[in-house]
């Protein structure tokens, strides 16, 4: 499926953080409506109820991150970041010798538990952390705790 350009893999970042990574990739689809089909979702109310929404999310804003650079003839440089304990960052994008990283949040409300992996991987790199963006489901875009904040629609201003 990945090589007929149905689906994608994002490749794990790491680096010796003295902890135990998780170092398989992830599995995205470039059309997230064919995803939700094989779930055998059909209409918007099944997507605000199903156990699977943050994922769609992710895959929605991962998939469209990757497409927005291939159109720039870009190759995107994005990892996500997991260890065992379950801390986790959805997206880095891997700059020389710095990085920017990126949560997706599905929720349309912004919470202060959305900011808890932005603490976390902080103290495991300080050096190295150049811009962090937070990509939510709600519309309102912001700067919060030095973070920017955007609502799934202005996902473009992150590559700009």
């Amino acid at each position: 499926m990945e090589g007929s350009g149905i689906t994608f893999t994002l490749s794990p970042f790491f680096k010796n953080f003295n902890k135990r990574l998780i170092k398989s990739p992830k599995l995205y689809f470039y059309d997230t409506g064919l995803a939700l089909s094989l779930l055998g979702i059909s209409s918007p109310s099944q997507v605000y109820s199903h156990y699977l929404k943050g994922g769609i999310f992710e895959n929605l804003i991962i998939a469209e991150l990757t497409k927005q650079s291939l159109h720039r003839a870009r190759q995107l440089p994005l990892y996500f970041w997991r260890d065992s304990n379950g801390n986790e960052i959805d997206g880095l994008l891997h700059k020389d010798n710095s990085l920017d990283i990126l949560e997706i949040k599905a929720g349309k409300t912004l919470n202060s538990d959305y900011f808890k992996g932005f603490a976390y991987f902080q103290k495991l790199i300080p050096e190295m952390l150049d811009k962090q963006f937070l990509v939510y489901g709600g519309r309102e875009s912001q700067i919060r705790k030095g973070i920017q904040v955007y609502g799934w629609q202005e996902l473009g201003k992150i590559l700009s």
